[in-house]
């Protein structure tokens, strides 16, 4: 598998990723993400670790990701449920 290599910036550094995705802007719209938590949690947060300021912007990114996980799921439940209705209808009005 070919690999990718990309130099990103974040937080004032720069970090050489190499990925087995060869879709640099993806991993460059990612360090992006992380970049733009990290300086908003050192806006809230003035801490003097950098390292502080990764777990933070790693902890609230991960929340975000779940808080849209359980709206997805519930979104498909839901989809699911009318999916089933609608059978049921069909069934008793095709004999």
């Amino acid at each position: 598998m070919k690999k990718t290599e990309v130099v990103v910036n974040i937080f004032g550094n720069d970090y050489r990723v190499i990925s087995d995705d060869v879709d640099t802007e993806r991993i460059k719209e990612v360090a992006i993400i992380v970049d733009t938590k990290m300086k908003e949690i050192h806006r809230e947060f003035p801490l003097p670790s950098t390292t502080k300021i990764a777990v933070l912007a790693c902890l609230n990114l991960v929340d975000e990701y779940l808080q849209r996980e359980v709206q997805l799921n519930k979104k498909i439940s839901g989809m699911e449920e009318r999916v089933r209705s609608l059978i049921l209808k069909l069934d008793e009005a095709v004999p």
